[in-house]
């Protein structure tokens, strides 16, 4: 079941490698959040199950490239006029 969990979550880092490559800004910040949502999910699945000491706190940190994108997305979507 894990290890299906992870295959899935890997998929999940793939496509947001790939929307993070095509460009633009928006693409490229829903992107990241989608990566870095599965590579957190990843990582407190594998502290749980494989008891892997150091990946909550690598969770913790990966969560905040997300913030800060969703900040300057804000920011740049406040410039665009239509």
């Amino acid at each position: 079941m894990i290890a299906f969990l992870l295959l899935c979550l890997s998929a999940g880092i793939l496509t947001g490698s790939v929307l993070v490559g095509r460009g633009g800004r928006e693409t490229s910040l829903i992107g990241l959040n989608v990566a870095t949502i599965c590579a957190v999910t990843m990582l407190v699945a594998m502290d749980r199950y494989m008891g892997i000491a150091f990946s909550r706190d690598i969770a913790f940190y990966l969560v905040l490239p997300g913030v800060f994108g969703v900040i300057y997305f804000c920011m740049a979507m406040r410039g665009v006029k239509d």
